[in-house]
C-alpha cells in the first residue's frame, strides 16, 4: 500500500511539473497512473547517478 501511494505521489508531481501523460485518441492515458510513477521511482533507485531532475524520496511522509 504504501508503495502504492508513493508512486501515485510522484505520478501526480511529475504530472502537474514535468511532462503530462498523452492522451489516445480513444481517450485512454498512454501509461497507467500507477506505472507513470513507478517508472519514475525505479529509474532513481536502478541508476542512482542518473540526472532526475526531483527527489523521490521527498515524497515519502518518513524521510
Amino acid at each position: 500500500m504504501v508503495a502504492f501511494v508513493w508512486a501515485y505521489l510522484v505520478r501526480i508531481y511529475l504530472h502537474e511539473n514535468v511532462k503530462q501523460i498523452k492522451v489516445k485518441k480513444h481517450g485512454n492515458k498512454a501509461k497507467s497512473i500507477f506505472k507513470y510513477g513507478l517508472q519514475a521511482i525505479a529509474n532513481v533507485l536502478l541508476n542512482p547517478w542518473g540526472k532526475v531532475g526531483f527527489d523521490v524520496f521527498y515524497f515519502l511522509p518518513c524521510t
